[in-house]
């Protein structure tokens, strides 16, 4: 079996299992807070002022 040199960037190879990642509209610093109770949307941020969590799409305070 004749020897084949090894291109520089090395061999290619397809990318089987691509992983896909479904981003919600929420800013990241804001993740890891719960749905909005009111309208159920994953859209709750929270006001550094009053320290306390809003809705960013009904406007329900917590």
């Amino acid at each position: 079996m004749p020897k084949i040199k090894r291109p520089r960037k090395g061999w290619w190879r397809p990318e089987r299992y691509k992983r896909i990642f479904r981003v919600t509209k929420v800013k990241p610093s804001e993740k890891g807070l719960p749905p909005c109770p009111a309208c159920g949307e994953w859209t709750m941020q929270r006001d550094g002022a009053r320290n306390e969590l809003f809705c960013g799409l009904c406007g329900a305070v917590l």
